[in-house]
């Protein structure tokens, strides 16, 4: 298996791995919150670009696709 798909794999099960941790008890937008937080202090630069380029492909569940599309949309804005 190629080193870097194999890696982007990683990172989508971890990314649905926090998802689901932080699920409990909150709404879905407090899930959302929690998990873009979790990914913006934790995850490296390029670990987050990876995670990206997953968004629409149905390889993240719910609350980690808009997480990730929320860190995109705040990524983009922050570089013009």
């Amino acid at each position: 298996m190629d080193g870097e798909l194999h890696r982007n794999e990683r990172l989508y099960a971890m990314a649905n791995q926090i998802a689901d941790n932080l699920k409990h008890g909150k709404t879905e937008h407090e899930t959302v919150d929690e998990v873009a937080c979790h990914i913006r202090r934790f995850w490296s630069r390029d670990m987050k670009k990876s995670l990206f380029a997953a968004i629409g492909s149905e390889l993240l569940n719910p609350i980690a696709e808009k997480a990730a599309e929320s860190l995109e949309q705040e990524y983009r804005l922050k570089t013009g």
